[in-house]
């Protein structure tokens, strides 16, 4: 009779965890229309904030439930993603949302989840791709044209590097910007276009995701040479140089000194006058 009793509630289970599975995503299929469609798609490109297809897969379910409750709170932390998508996106706060509990975000995660499968969007993060710094620097300084035509990111943008062509500076120097932004935020920013200058240049002509993965890469590399660079004693190397130049010349000139000829010359003339007197 026991068994029979247990052998009932593990079909009952078996029956009704798939409709709790569903409930989930039913519940955060409407907590998301109510409170995430007006700035966010899935699968159908930016609108005020970013596309969260496959953003489970990017980022920890503990992360989201954190942003979502507090955006501004995470960016203050000092959490270098979180404050460059804020910087990406014009720096318009997502409204926190603290009255949603756990559960509830897990179920509009859970719905992101299910709608990125059956989303038509091709978008691959750049953050998943491998990119290459020869080319990222070839692409930066306009060496190799973007796949779209784009600019060459050098018409605006400087970065001190040995071996790369200095740039404009019309726009903020980059040499330090994956320090500043992270490796991710710097992706954030070239796929969000949050600048008008940028978004008019490259809204048309869009950089692909390996292309961004590939220019991420060589600013990685110009942060880590020049910070390389930053530490190398030079100042010292000059000043003792200079001490060293100083001692030399002083040297030289003194040969000059202890050979000069001593006494004005119109004093030998006068001795020679007054003894034919």
């Amino acid at each position: 009779m026991k068994t029979t009793h247990y052998f009932f509630i593990a079909i009952v289970i078996f029956l009704l965890f798939p409709l709790v599975s569903v409930f989930a995503q039913k519940n955060g299929e409407t907590i998301f229309k109510e409170t995430c469609a007006a700035c966010h798609s899935i699968g159908k490109g930016k609108l005020i904030g970013p596309d969260l297809a496959n953003i489970q897969d990017r980022l920890s379910e503990e992360w989201i439930i954190k942003f979502i409750k507090s955006s501004q709170t995470v960016i203050k932390s000092g959490d270098k993603y979180a404050d460059s998508l804020f910087k990406a996106y014009n720096q318009i706060p997502m409204p926190d949302q603290p009255n949603l509990t756990d559960e509830q975000i897990k179920g509009i995660i859970t719905y992101i989840g299910g709608e990125s499968s059956t989303s038509n969007t091709s978008t691959v993060s750049p953050a998943a791709l491998t990119g290459d710094s020869k080319r990222g620097r070839d692409l930066f300084v306009g060496s190799t044209r973007f796949a779209n035509q784009g600019a060459a990111c050098n018409s605006c943008h400087n970065v001190d590097m040995n071996g790369s062509i200095s740039g404009a500076a019309l726009a903020i120097d980059l040499t330090h910007t994956i320090t500043r932004l992270s490796a991710a935020g710097v992706g954030a920013v070239v796929s969000g276009l949050p600048f008008p200058q940028m978004k008019e240049t490259y809204n048309s002509k869009p950089v692909t995701p390996q292309e961004i993965a590939d220019i991420v890469a060589f600013l990685t590399l110009a942060d880590m040479q020049e910070a390389a660079l930053a530490t190398t004693p030079y100042g010292n190397y000059l000043l003792l140089g200079g001490l060293a130049g100083a001692i030399f010349l002083l040297a030289f000139y003194s040969l000059f000194w202890f050979n000069r000829k001593k006494g004005a010359v119109n004093f030998f003339i006068f001795k020679r006058q007054m003894k034919s007197v």
